[in-house]
């Protein structure tokens, strides 16, 4: 059995949501996701699929905020390194 699954994101994450979701897509071709403010959706997942997902979903969240608030110091650290 499919179900349509709701994940909701805080507010403090909305502005990687993009990125991580593109990303989600090309790793995950067979997950339908779509992005609204606050939610991510993914339609058609297995039943036994649901917690998988929602780990991934926010996983890539995660890492997504990471990776653009880590890009100044390695920028800055690159540069230390390269002078």
């Amino acid at each position: 059995m499919n179900v349509n699954l709701e994940i909701d994101i805080p507010e403090s994450f909305h502005a990687h949501v993009d990125a991580a979701v593109m990303r989600l897509r090309y790793l995950h071709p067979s997950w339908e996701m779509s992005k609204e403010p606050g939610l991510v959706k993914v339609t058609n997942v297995a039943a036994s699929d649901v917690p998988t997902v929602q780990r991934e979903v926010n996983y890539a969240i995660y890492r997504e905020r990471i990776r653009s608030e880590g890009a100044p110091l390695r920028e800055l650290l690159l540069k230390s390194i390269m002078t």
